[in-house]
């Protein structure tokens, strides 16, 4: 199958099987050609720390790699995840920036009773809509190399400055997108440590925010929607949950560095923390990806220090 896409102010998600290929045209006219040609995931760390009751298995980081052919070129990328590795540089080749996502071959769906995927990674959060696993081999982003992957600069989700990434603030230490959760569970979100009480701030204009769950509608989290379309083709939703108290009234926009919430403080577990978590839909697709990469683009826009 080939999938048509073209450059545009925002980066563009794909989900590929192997054999397929992403033709994509940059902004300077030029087609790329991207093609799936392999993926591969295998567990790198059994010690995980049997905490609690409710553990899956033992495996603390594992890692993934997929290779691609980039206008007939072979390139590999690779993966870890449950380690400082999580937070990764996308792949720079043919004036492009790739991020892989995911890749299909790392889960085992059995235990939400669907088609068993071979892997070892298990859904955590697929009952309440956020899916970890691509529904095609592998899960992609690409942009090219000189754009941002928004056309506005990103402000601080939370503090005064872009967060400095550290595996050990995430929740245990695994609680990074699709990290290892209770040694198994592909986690579903973005997890930070900080202080119950912490301000966060909408990190660009958002034309419409709400809660999709709240205490007082019986639900046992408050996890807050903010919504963005940017230029009529790409819809961003962020979600972030551990809300403690609202600062702004439901259904009205926000001015980008507004605080909408208090977050960390509401069945948040061993650990005071925010759950953050990313959307986008486009172009007949919805797709769930690291909210890293929004991380990532605030280092950049505020000049901090990456790994």
């Amino acid at each position: 199958m080939k999938v048509h896409r073209s450059s545009k102010s925002t980066f563009t998600p794909a989900q590929l099987n192997h054999g397929d290929q992403l033709h994509y045209q940059g902004s300077d006219g030029r087609v790329r050609v991207i093609e799936a040609v392999s993926s591969e995931a295998w567990v790198s760390e059994r010690n995980y720390p049997q905490l609690g009751s409710w553990v899956l298995g033992d495996i603390s980081v594992y890692a993934f790699s997929a290779t691609l052919k980039v206008d007939g070129e072979e390139v590999v990328i690779h993966r870890e995840v449950g380690n400082q590795n999580s937070f990764y540089e996308p792949l720079e080749v043919a004036a492009l920036h790739i991020w892989l996502d995911a890749v299909k071959c790392a889960f085992d769906t059995h235990y939400d009773h669907h088609t068993h995927a071979g892997g070892f990674m298990v859904e955590k959060d697929f009952l309440g809509g956020v899916v970890c696993m691509p529904p095609s081999d592998l899960r992609l982003a690409v942009q090219d190399r000189d754009r941002s992957i928004c056309p506005e600069p990103i402000l601080p989700w939370f503090g005064n400055s872009p967060w400095a990434p550290d595996i050990r603030q995430c929740y245990g230490g695994e609680d990074c997108w699709m990290g290892p959760y209770a040694g198994g569970f592909a986690h579903g979100g973005l997890d930070i440590n900080m202080p119950a009480g912490t301000e966060l701030h909408a990190p660009f204009d958002l034309y419409l925010q709400y809660y999709h769950k709240h205490l007082e509608a019986g639900f046992g989290n408050n996890a807050w929607n903010g919504f963005r379309t940017w230029d009529g083709e790409s819809t961003w939703r962020l979600i972030t949950s551990h809300i403690v108290d609202d600062l702004v009234e439901e259904h009205r926009p926000l001015k980008v560095g507004t605080p909408y919430a208090t977050g960390a403080g509401t069945s948040v577990g061993l650990h005071q923390h925010t759950h953050f978590t990313f959307q986008v839909t486009e172009q007949r697709g919805s797709y769930w990806l690291d909210p890293w990469i929004l991380f990532w683009q605030m280092g950049r826009d505020g000049k901090a220090t990456l790994p």
